[in-house]
């Protein structure tokens, strides 16, 4: 009968159970070994699984970027179209704002004339008529100059043919004295009709920028 020997450390249990380990100790390495390794597998299965979510995560993102990006792109697109449906407007615009500009440079010098002619009637004496009438701008490079020794500075010369109940129009020559812009009256031919017994006469009058429409000059009512 052999004898039992109780090492140090070792805790004898009565009433238990006997167990034996009949297996060489490589193969509990190998049980341990393989433990490691399922142990590294999950780890590195789980790295995988992270990695798999953080490229979906970043794919839907991008894919929602994109999404928006042709949602601006049609918003663009949808903008242009509606602002081509005005261009004519937009153009019709900024050729009135060009008109607008252009304007008080080619009105320089203006005088209407139609009103002019109305203001000039009221001056004739009783029973006197205006036959003809004709008006010319001077030259805008001489606009300021005197025409002769005894002439103003004026910016247009009218000529003014009357049908007059007599010959004398001193009378007439006061008169025009009222007219706006008006710088001097110089009295022309008077001849007599023989068939009427009255008087055609004739007068160059001469008008200064007072008489001028200034219609586009800021501030000036139309």
């Amino acid at each position: 009968m052999s004898s039992v020997v109780v090492k140090k450390g070792d805790i004898l249990v009565l009433g238990a159970i006997p167990r034996a380990h009949l297996l060489p100790l490589e193969v509990k390495a190998f049980q341990k070994a393989q433990g490691g390794r399922r142990l590294l597998i999950s780890g590195l299965i789980g790295m995988i699984v992270v990695a798999i979510l953080a490229v979906g995560a970043a794919s839907f993102g991008l894919l929602n970027t994109n999404a928006k990006l042709s949602a601006e792109q049609a918003r663009t697109s949808s903008l242009t179209a509606e602002q081509g449906k005005y261009r004519s407007v937009v153009t019709m615009q900024n050729q009135a704002s060009d008109l607008a500009d252009v304007q008080p440079i080619a009105a320089t010098g203006e005088v209407l004339w139609q009103p002019y002619v109305a203001s000039l009637q009221g001056t004739l004496p009783a029973d006197t008529k205006i036959t003809a009438f004709t008006a010319q701008l001077d030259d805008a490079k001489s606009s300021t100059a005197v025409s002769g020794p005894l002439q103003g500075t004026h910016i247009a010369t009218v000529t003014i043919t009357a049908d007059s109940p007599k010959a004398s129009i001193s009378d007439w020559l006061d008169n025009l004295a009222k007219l706006p812009g008006f710088v001097d009256a110089t009295p022309g031919s008077v001849v007599l009709v023989p068939a009427s017994s009255r008087y055609t006469v004739s007068v160059a009058l001469h008008v200064n920028a007072d008489a001028m429409a200034n219609r586009f000059v800021a501030g000036k009512k139309k």
